[in-house]
């Protein structure tokens, strides 16, 4: 998004309410759409189609709970969204189902609607409409400097302006969070390990499960949310005009484990933070992170790593670990950008604690 427009995806979410008649059709189709996920996947994974990171196993890829979960796909041509009447129409069956959320995107000129998945919530009991939109984004800010971040775990994002303001995003609430949840999960299954459990009992400690797992997964998401929305405000503050966003590109080939593909997710931090960025007109590039916490930004050497996330080069400086793979994101996405730029002599370090609830400043 260098030049003034870009075309980009955007999803519209909005909350379905079914008639009961219209429940038992969604759930009809839904299940049977996911039973066809099912089969053409574990075929494809026979078959050695599927990407190495994608493992569909049984008894089902759409599943939850031992149940398969209801998922509709209707293209774009055989449903319509009346937005003042505020329902969608689905032209396979010739049913109205009423809804109630924004239309953030599709409510834009010039937005043209895609495929829409229909998906129920086992938790929550709800269906969803999740309609894809294409839209055009003008670049509503023109920044002169640039940014680059990088993300990990005790610090889920470090931001370095090419100024020398640097932004530290501590994700320790993140992580007292993972371990929490985990203790009451891990009670659960010790429960339910129990064979001579009252089958009730068993539903119920199920139902629990699936709400923790759930209220870990939305504390996680609204803390990426804060943190990229409160790092978009920084950005346009400091007249940035273009982001590069570290991505350990080899992360989906790592063994799931605790800060790879659970509570700390890079990934999806990384997504938010650029939509998030798009959708403020600030362009946002990833840049693969390999080796930028290992070689010293000022003289490109190899640096020796220090307790408390500290980096000693042999030119005698030292610099916080997260700051220096900053910094060489940086200049590693302006030279791919074929863009020149110094770097800062010197580094100002702002902290900050990014919560479910907000983001808060730290103290020195």
């Amino acid at each position: 998004m260098i030049g003034l427009q870009a075309v980009v995806k955007r999803c519209d979410v909005v909350r379905l309410h079914p008639t009961p008649q219209q429940e038992e059709l969604l759930r009809r189709v839904g299940d049977q759409t996911a039973r066809l996920i099912n089969m053409e996947n574990y075929r494809e994974k026979r078959e050695g189609r599927l990407p190495p990171w994608m493992n569909p196993r049984p008894p089902g890829y759409r599943k939850k709970g031992g149940e398969r979960v209801p998922i509709i796909i209707v293209r774009a041509d055989n449903y319509r969204v009346d937005a003042e009447g505020r329902r969608i129409r689905l032209g396979y069956w010739d049913v109205d189902i009423e809804f109630t959320g924004k239309l953030r995107w599709l409510s834009k000129p010039g937005a043209k609607r895609g495929r829409m998945e229909i998906t129920y919530d086992p938790i929550k009991r709800r269906w969803y409409a999740h309609i894809s939109v294409r839209v055009v984004l003008e670049r509503g800010h023109s920044g002169h400097g640039f940014m680059g971040v990088d993300l990990g775990r005790e610090v889920l994002a470090a931001a370095v302006t090419s100024s020398g303001d640097a932004l530290l995003y501590k994700g320790k609430v993140l992580k007292s969070d993972y371990f929490y949840f985990e203790r009451r999960i891990a009670a659960i299954d010790k429960a339910l390990s129990d064979p001579g459990m009252e089958e009730a009992r068993r539903s119920a400690l199920q139902e629990e499960r699936r709400r923790l797992y759930e209220k870990r997964k939305k504390r996680r998401n609204q803390a990426h949310a804060n943190a990229a929305a409160h790092l978009k405000n920084e950005t346009v503050k400091r007249d940035i005009g273009i982001v590069l966003i570290g991505y350990p590109w080899g992360i989906s080939q790592e063994k799931p484990g605790k800060g790879n593909t659970n509570m700390w997710s890079q990934r999806r931090l990384m997504l938010r933070l650029a939509t998030t960025l798009e959708n403020a007109g600030i362009p946002a590039f990833a840049v693969s992170e390999d080796n930028t916490s290992r070689e010293c930004a000022y003289h490109k050497v190899e640096v020796v790593r220090e307790p408390r996330g500290l980096v000693t080069c042999p030119h005698g400086h030292t610099l916080h670990a997260d700051i220096n793979a900053a910094l060489n994101i940086m200049l590693r996405g302006l030279k791919a950008l074929d863009i020149e730029a110094e770097l800062p002599k010197r580094i100002k370090v702002l902290s900050f604690l990014a919560t479910p609830s907000g983001v808060k400043p730290i103290k020195p």
